[in-house]
């Protein structure tokens, strides 16, 4: 696994969780495709159920922070499922989908998680009629939506159950030009196990007319592959349950858990992403600081210039006050004794008054 998990690994990754049957729902959170279930485990408190679409499902032990505003769909699942437990977890066959099965005092539901495609989730009740789901969709074969009963996928061969005949005929009738991709396909195993397979099988993966003992071979390979005890590791960037021929003499790292393997590759990415987004909203911020300080320095360069035109006209008119005291005093006598026109005629050629504004009350000078 690198970014999306296949049949094969859900199937181990269930073996795990299955440890949340019996655990109480405590809260959800949801950032846009991403999930988090918060459970409560008797005797062992908190585990914590990480959802990421297209399909990534896995137990954590980092919380992320949630926006304050709850998003409906989740608002809806936590109105659902409260003082609920969980009953069981199940895949559905050999397919990327998980059945949890939650009970509470009076009802019961099923909320189906769909890895493929888009990824979804959707919430039946104990008939799997479809309360609500996180998305809508209409295929030719099935419908997703809120008031109809659940179909699940069109089931293609249960890999974990197939009888030797059956593998047969599914390889030898495939349409595939190659047995690594009939493997891949038409069992589920995704291209990295069917190359394993093919490996372990010595098998060439880019043949497609395959003799009987070759077949016996891959037969016994994938029954021997589907039961090899969970050794979780992280190598080369893939997610494994267990060790692969494919990456023998590569530099691996070893987990309790195959979640905590999962958990330590996408909450370091998660951490980084973070990192990355508080540097980008830092330097935002202190950009958005720097606009203000740019301003309120504009602010007090203007101020300044102000100030110091004001103090240049106020120095200037204490050296011509008894000028300018001479000019007010004659034009208030001559305001009360003439009307404004008359006062204009009168000051026409004065050589000081150069303006009269009769609506304002106020005189233009030079001096």
């Amino acid at each position: 696994m690198k970014e999306e998990i296949c049949s094969l690994e859900l199937y181990y990754l269930t073996l795990e969780l299955k440890q949340l049957e019996g655990a109480r729902v405590d809260k959800i959170f949801q950032k846009d495709k991403s999930f988090l279930l918060v459970f409560h485990l008797r005797n062992e408190g908190k585990k914590l159920l990480k959802i990421t679409f297209p399909s990534i499902i896995y137990l954590t032990e980092y919380k992320e922070s949630f926006s304050e505003s709850i998003p409906g769909f989740c608002k809806f699942l936590r109105k659902n499922l409260a003082n609920t437990s969980v009953e069981s977890i199940e895949q559905k066959g050999f397919e990327r989908v998980l059945t949890v099965v939650f009970k509470g005092k009076e009802k019961t539901f099923s909320l189906i998680i769909e890895l493929f495609g888009t990824g979804n989730i959707v919430l039946c009740d104990d008939s799997l009629k479809i309360i609500g789901t996180f998305e809508t969709h209409k295929w030719k074969d099935r419908t997703i939506r809120g008031g109809i009963t659940y179909d699940y996928p069109p089931t293609q061969i249960n890999t974990l159950s197939i009888s030797e005949k059956e593998f047969f005929d599914i390889i030898n009738n495939s349409d595939y030009d190659s047995v690594v991709k009939t493997l891949a396909v038409k069992l589920s195993l995704g291209g990295l196990y069917a190359e394993e397979l093919c490996l372990i099988a010595k098998v060439d993966k880019n043949t497609k007319e395959l003799k009987k003992k070759e077949l016996k071979a891959l037969y016994e390979g994938l029954k021997a592959l589907l039961s090899r005890k969970l050794t979780p590791i992280v190598v080369k960037d893939n997610i494994l349950p267990f060790e692969l021929e494919l990456f023998k003499g590569e530099e691996t790292q070893l987990f309790p858990s195959f979640s905590e393997a999962i958990d330590s590759f996408f909450s370091e990415k998660l951490l980084v992403e973070h990192k990355t987004e508080g540097k980008q909203v830092k330097n935002k911020a202190l950009e958005r600081i720097q606009v203000i300080i740019n301003q309120q320095k504009q602010t007090i360069e203007g101020m300044q210039v102000s100030l110091d035109e004001n103090q240049r006209k106020g120095e200037y008119i204490y050296e011509h006050y008894g000028e300018i005291k001479s000019i007010l005093e004659e034009f208030k006598t001559i305001r009360n004794k003439f009307s404004w026109e008359e006062i204009k005629e009168r000051l026409k050629n004065h050589k000081v008054v150069k303006e009269i504004n009769e609506k304002e009350g106020k005189i233009t000078i030079d001096i």
